[in-house]
């Protein structure tokens, strides 16, 4: 027997979703100036932030741009993957095919959108590291959803 979760669940998980997917949208539409101004925004938060924790790292603009779009896609792949979770709480896994899916057509459409921003260009290698932040997202959930299941399911013959 499968059990789903509420309508409202459902509901909650696919708007987090799709505004997760219009920030990174919004984000690659942004002409290169903007989108320098608010990484060189980030680098110097992070480089105020650091040391007040005791770590001592170099960090570049590069390095930056590149570790928002990973994270951006692991955040995605973790709400998708909830989206699925959704449909089948007993079987999480059912479904990764489709999130996978979804976070390759997610991760190809914010590099064209790129193509058309001022300044910007889409890259191969962002493609693979956008995909490689959902399917760490997707895998994280789903291990942390199976162990759940587990747990849940020792403490019922208990």
């Amino acid at each position: 027997m499968q059990q789903r979760a509420s309508i409202r669940f459902r509901v909650v998980f696919f708007v987090l979703t799709a505004a997760m997917l219009a920030f990174a949208f919004i984000h690659s539409a942004m002409p290169a100036q903007v989108s320098a101004e608010e990484s060189g925004g980030v680098l110097d938060f992070l480089y105020s932030l650091l040391p007040r924790l005791g770590i001592s790292m170099e960090l570049t603009d590069h390095i930056v741009r590149k570790l928002a779009h990973f994270t951006e896609f692991t955040v995605i792949g973790m709400l998708a993957t909830t989206c699925a979770y959704s449909f089948d709480r007993l079987q999480p896994y059912r479904y990764s095919v489709c999130v996978l899916f979804t976070g390759l057509a997610a991760a190809v459409t914010d590099e064209t959108i790129q193509l058309f921003s001022e300044g910007r260009s889409g890259q191969i290698t962002d493609v693979l590291l956008d995909f490689s932040g959902v399917v760490t997202g997707m895998l994280f959930l789903l291990l942390c959803f199976m162990l759940y299941i587990q747990i849940r399911k020792r403490k019922g013959k208990e």
